[in-house]
Order: C-alpha cells, then sequence, then structure tokens
C-alpha cells in the first residue's frame, strides 16, 4: 500500500527567492477540501532544489493512512522560524493536485511572503 502510493519528485526554488527561501521545508499533504493536513514532511532546507518522497506513512494521525490515495493536494512552504502556521519571511508554492503513485512531480516556490 506504502509504495502504491507514494508521491515522488523535486521542490525547486524560483531563482529570483533563491536567497530568501532558506530554513525550514514543509511539504503538505491535503485530502480535498479538508483545512487539516493529511501529511506533513519537515525538512532543514538551504538549496535550490530538494528531491521528495511522500508516502502514508506521512501521515500525521496514525489511522488516517488509507486517505492518501486518489488525488490529493500538495504544496510547499519554507519558513525561517521553522513554524509552518508564520505567513511572514517565508516562501510557498501554489498548491498542485497530484495522484497516489505520481512520480517526477514538480513543485514550484514563486512566492515571498513579507
Amino acid at each position: 500500500f506504502i509504495d502504491q502510493n507514494k508521491i515522488e519528485g523535486k521542490v525547486i526554488v524560483d531563482d529570483s527567492l533563491k536567497d530568501k527561501c532558506k530554513g525550514t521545508l514543509f511539504l503538505i499533504v491535503r485530502k480535498g477540501v479538508s483545512p487539516q493536513p493529511l501529511a506533513v514532511k519537515k525538512i532543514k532546507f538551504n538549496d535550490k532544489e530538494y528531491k521528495f518522497k511522500l508516502t502514508p506513512a506521512d501521515v500525521i494521525i496514525e489511522d488516517l493512512y488509507k486517505e492518501f490515495t486518489g488525488e490529493l493536494i500538495v504544496y510547499a512552504k519554507v519558513s525561517k522560524s521553522g513554524n509552518p502556521m508564520e505567513s511572514s519571511n517565508s516562501c510557498e508554492s501554489e498548491p498542485i493536485v497530484v495522484k497516489s503513485g505520481s512520480k517526477n512531480v514538480v513543485i514550484k516556490i514563486n512566492r515571498y511572503l513579507e
């Protein structure tokens, strides 16, 4: 179940933001319109690119791992403070819809929030 539903790809930072986007990278997965993240991966980030793998093992609430199928919403955020809720001095991507099991997904961080 885990391998067949994993999502693989890379996060890239727009060249215009590369000096501003350093800190903690959060890869956030949501299911449908729920505001509650289904899965989150936290990584120290000081580069322009990061290769990632998200799987049902990354879900926040263990009992919800079976929700990690079908269409999922994925986005990336880089926070200097290490707090995913903070909106100032952080960089974000647009949310994208991907199917579980997708490979070569590209998430581009292209927004800076002052």
